[in-house]
């Protein structure tokens, strides 16, 4: 797919789950999951240097969904997240230089900011789409909404606190897409979620989105 198609995917499905894996074979049982729920991007932290290498074998076998891998904040993650079949990338704040290698190999940039300030650099050094972190005196679509109306023409995906109760509010704030993270994960963050049971929650923010019964 080329950039565009990736971008206006990602808008267009509205959602990107934000799940860590800590073997390969949980890319494989969480992506049967979010596809049987309605989810068909996921962004994997760099949360273990294997990442990239687990990507490269699981990525060919599901060609139409859209791995993107996150946390990246050098060019050689960068580089190796590419090359292992990555669709996009995500930096935690502004990274020019993972921006620039982005832009050299055609694969969409989404880079963590908050302030106007933030935004405003990641937009002049090209990034693709802001992952804009609320703060916690205001949060979340609110700050969505202050920012859409500072920054009418960029893409923003917000993270932070979606969930099925709260999704459309980001939406008719202006966000563009929204990351899907704590609502996926247990209570205490530690004990992983069954497969069915991330299919559930899946199905409950994406039949909201929808205006569907879950």
């Amino acid at each position: 797919m080329s950039k565009a198609s990736v971008l206006q995917s990602l808008c267009n499905d509205k959602l990107i789950a934000l799940l860590s894996a800590q073997k390969e074979t949980d890319i494989k049982t969480l992506t049967e999951a979010l596809i049987e729920g309605g989810i068909t991007n996921w962004e994997l932290p760099m949360s273990c240097p294997a990442i990239p290498d687990w990507l490269s074998e699981i990525s060919p076998q599901y060609p139409n969904f859209q791995f993107g891998l996150g946390t990246v904040i050098d060019t050689e993650t960068a580089r190796r997240g590419i090359l292992a079949g990555a669709r996009f990338l995500s930096t935690p704040a502004l990274r020019p230089e993972v921006i620039l290698l982005c832009r050299r190999y055609q694969i969409p940039v989404i880079c963590g900011v908050h302030s106007k300030e933030e935004m405003n650099a990641a937009l002049l050094v090209g990034a693709d789409a802001l992952k804009l972190y609320p703060s916690e005196d205001r949060f979340g679509p609110t700050h969505i909404r202050e920012m859409r109306a500072e920054f009418p023409e960029a893409k923003l995906f917000a993270i932070g606190g979606v969930t099925a109760g709260n999704a459309t509010d980001f939406e008719e704030a202006g966000a563009d897409a929204m990351f899907v993270s704590s609502f996926l994960r247990a209570p205490d963050d530690e004990t992983p979620l069954s497969g069915s049971e991330i299919t559930q929650k899946v199905k409950s923010i994406t039949c909201r989105l929808k205006d569907e019964p879950a």
